[in-house]
């Protein structure tokens, strides 16, 4: 249990950092609406695939780095010795898709440009589909996260309580830095 929590905290402070990180590249406009970044035709196939995986999203040269380079992140063990299987790749999808909500999350959390408290949809136009108070695609990704889990479980039996010791260490460790944040009300412009 230790290490799963070892990791939850490990991964937290990556998807904290990396939401600082893009509050000070986006600041007070998110999903890089004006960095100059690549922004392929919306007419192409794969721009029209990523708007439905990512519901409705634009596709840009920005996401599709820093996303690809997270992902990468996240098998970097295997390259310096981790044994790589199945379960492995399937530990490092589940964490990756908690992952990348955490950090959009806290993208929130920490920019005072946006501040949590505008964390709705009329807010946000990026995040454009909605169910019970948070992005359509946050429960998208938690949800094949936990259904990834639940067919891992069948094959080692305590996976499914690792990704819920995993998760809840995430949630908390969110709700610690979201209670830190409105308490110490940092000036990072």
């Amino acid at each position: 249990m230790t290490t799963i929590i070892i990791k939850a905290v490990y991964v937290f402070i990556m998807a904290l950092v990396l939401a600082i990180l893009e509050v000070q590249i986006e600041g007070t406009n998110g999903w890089a609406k004006n960095i100059p970044t690549w922004r392929p035709d919306p007419k192409k196939w794969y721009t029209k695939l990523y708007k439905k995986i990512m519901s409705g999203k634009e596709l840009t040269g920005y996401h599709l780095s820093m996303f690809s380079f997270v992902f990468l992140i996240f098998h970097l063990p295997f390259f310096f010795g981790a044994n790589w299987n199945l379960l492995a790749e399937i530990d490092v999808v589940c964490i990756f898709l908690i992952f990348v909500v955490i950090w959009d999350y806290l993208w929130f959390i920490v920019n005072p440009h946006f501040t949590i408290k505008n964390f709705k949809g009329d807010h946000i136009f990026w995040h454009s589909k909605w169910f019970f108070n948070m992005p359509r695609d946050y429960w998208g990704s938690i949800g094949i996260s936990f259904i990834i889990a639940v067919i891992a479980d069948q094959f080692l039996k305590t996976y499914l309580k690792e990704w819920f010791i995993f998760f809840i260490t995430m949630l908390i460790l969110t709700i610690i830095t979201k209670w830190f944040i409105k308490i110490a009300k940092p000036e990072w412009e």
